[in-house]
């Protein structure tokens, strides 16, 4: 019988590439990860990696195992939360990590809410993008993880993560107070007529720099990005100071003084913000309070 330890750290071998970071991850010494990958091999009978240079490569038939392992550890996942459910009320640390709009407007309220209903529990929070989050998620790294993604580029599904649905978040178009769009009629304005300006964008492969990009590439402009920042507090000190336009989702909150925001003709990229967790975990107590906290703070 396979032993799932072992599959565990086939599959963070599969995730890292090499001995050493899996190791790290798993808090052994990579002698140690070396006898458990060896250890499972001999349970399965055939060879499950192969040397290519420096790092370990999966066979046809390690892929095969990672692929079916991902089964077992959601089953695993789902027992664990089960029995906690029973046995345990809602305590511990909880490592969650969040893009910076939520980061800033969400989780201030959801850590209120959380500390008054459940004061036991803590959380540990970072920011990260979803490109960071939702790996270190599946590799056991975090709990929950907070996202957004947008229609133009959405992320695909996982079997190993699951997601719980926040809100649709609307992007719109910030420009100096004193701009020829300022004041616009909704949907009055087109794209290309503000495209060729200095724009104010995310940092290069996050969404925030990606959903300009697409902007104004769809009406054939290649944009000037001026500055790139993914604090849209930032953004709209940029845009007031007349240093270009953003675009920036209603989630950045209304605009300071000297600041207008703009519905464009062509509308803008929608993005949804969502919750992840391991497919399972929902079910944890602590897990279950931090998204129920997290809806309340929504609503």
């Amino acid at each position: 019988m396979l032993d799932v330890r072992r599959l565990r750290v086939l599959r963070e071998l599969a995730a890292r590439g090499t001995i050493a970071a899996t190791a790290d991850a798993l808090g052994y010494t990579p002698p140690a990860v070396s006898q458990q990958l060896a250890a499972l091999e001999r349970e399965a009978g055939v060879a499950l990696l192969e040397r290519n240079g420096r790092k370990r490569r999966l066979t046809p038939a390690g892929e095969e195992l990672v692929a079916r392992t991902e089964a077992v550890l959601n089953a695993l996942e789902a027992a664990e939360a089960a029995v906690e459910r029973v046995t345990t009320k809602v305590a511990g640390t909880v490592r969650l990590a969040a893009i910076n709009s939520i980061h800033n407007r969400l989780l201030p309220a959801t850590l209120g809410e959380l500390a008054h209903r459940h004061p036991d529990l803590r959380l540990s929070t970072q920011e990260l993008e979803p490109s960071e989050s939702l790996p270190a998620l599946k590799l056991g790294e975090l709990d929950v993880a907070l996202a957004a993604e947008y229609d133009f580029a959405p992320i695909a599904a996982d079997p190993a993560l699951e997601r719980h649905v926040l809100s649709v978040d609307p992007n719109h178009l910030a420009v100096p107070a004193g701009h020829p769009a300022a004041g616009a009629p909704p949907g009055s304005v087109p794209i290309e007529e503000l495209a060729g300006g200095r724009w104010i964008a995310g940092r290069v492969g996050t969404f925030c720099h990606d959903t300009v990009l697409h902007t104004c590439r769809r009406v054939g402009v290649e944009p000037l990005i001026a500055h790139r920042t993914n604090d849209f507090d930032v953004s709209y000190a940029l845009v007031g100071a007349g240093a270009g336009i953003a675009i920036v989702p209603s989630l950045a909150g209304p605009p300071p003084p000297g600041v207008a925001l703009v519905e464009p003709a062509e509308g803008l990229p929608e993005r949804r913000l969502f919750a992840a967790v391991r497919t399972g975990a929902a079910d944890r107590p602590a897990v279950a309070a931090v998204l129920s906290a997290l809806a309340i703070s929504e609503d």
